[in-house]
């Protein structure tokens, strides 16, 4: 056997986990099965994929509020925080480049 057909070999080993006509069985056996599970709750592809992508748009949208409260939280906290800690950083330097 060559080098090509060995690689070829390995690549369809690492695709197909197995023969391939075993592979497209299991395949073929598992869409059945879930399209039956689908069908008898009234779901379709369409219904399904679209649920997930929406689903996916909610939670970034909620991380994205909550980042965007954390981070006016945080940059309020920085200049309270900033007004008092800077004047008195200011005056300790002032103090101390006299001696």
């Amino acid at each position: 056997m060559t080098e090509t057909h060995k690689r070829r070999d390995a690549i369809k080993q690492r695709i197909f986990g197995g023969s391939i006509g075993r592979t497209v069985i299991q395949l073929v056996v598992a869409s059945i099965f879930v399209g039956a599970i689908f069908s008898f709750i009234g779901l379709g592809a369409f219904e399904f994929w679209e649920g997930i992508f929406r689903w996916v748009r909610e939670i970034i949208a909620t991380i994205g509020e909550s980042f965007g409260e954390v981070f006016v939280n945080v940059l309020t906290y920085f200049l309270i925080g900033a007004a008092i800690v800077i004047p008195i950083w200011l005056i300790a330097r002032i103090l101390t480049s006299r001696r």
